[in-house]
């Protein structure tokens, strides 16, 4: 009976880790895992260079790598849809710890009263990340094309408050675009969860489950 068993419980058990593969909160999860070991080996290579040639660039990359998958450019062998877009939402966060490195102002919306730095190590990232609305992910209604749209239009008036020189864009202004770009990366995982459920659920199993 025993030798029966076993394999049976093992099925069981893995049937369900798949199926929660699909829960938004097992995403959440998947980003702190692969945020935690990118931090790791990367450290403070996103930021060091400032804002323009650091942090935008890494989020221009990634804009720039989803508008080419959207308009028929071939995939990287390295690098699915779906990573481009948790990786465009995890420099959104990135971000905004930045910004609250900047402006008391910003930290205090952001993080209340708790001391920073806020962009060294994993801790506020993470807090970001466990206060993000993943309710977009059940019942989400944006198309990919409209969500795209809306994270390169907040782009695009981020790259405004350094080439306008005669304007003033006070970092708080650069930190309502970054939560709102981060609420369209949400937008976009979610449709491409609702269109191609099987790249959402791959990630959510290469780094929730991966141990």
């Amino acid at each position: 009976f025993e030798g029966n068993y076993q394999p049976a419980l093992v099925d069981q058990q893995i049937n369900r880790r798949m199926a929660s593969a699909d829960d938004p909160e097992a995403l959440r999860t998947a980003i702190r895992q692969l945020h935690a070991v990118k931090d790791a080996a990367y450290r403070d290579a996103w930021k060091k260079r400032g804002e323009t040639i650091g942090v935008l660039a890494n989020i221009a990359r990634k804009l720039d790598r989803l508008e080419a998958a959207l308009t028929g450019a071939p995939g990287l062998p390295d690098e699915s849809l779906m990573d481009t877009m948790v990786d465009l939402l995890i420099y959104s966060l990135k971000y905004q710890t930045y910004l609250a490195d900047l402006s008391i102002d910003v930290a205090a919306e952001l993080f209340a009263n708790i001391p920073g730095p806020y962009s060294d190590g994993t801790s506020a990232f993470e807090l970001l990340l466990d206060q993000l609305d993943l309710h977009p992910l059940h019942h989400g209604t944006e198309s990919l094309e409209t969500s795209a749209e809306r994270a390169q239009s907040c782009f695009a008036q981020l790259e405004r408050c350094f080439t306008n020189p005669e304007t003033d864009h006070p970092v708080s202004a650069r930190a309502s675009l970054a939560i709102e770009l981060t609420s369209a990366a949400v937008s976009l995982i979610s449709a491409l969860k609702l269109n191609s459920p099987e790249l959402f659920v791959a990630f959510v199993r290469e780094n929730h489950y991966a141990r």
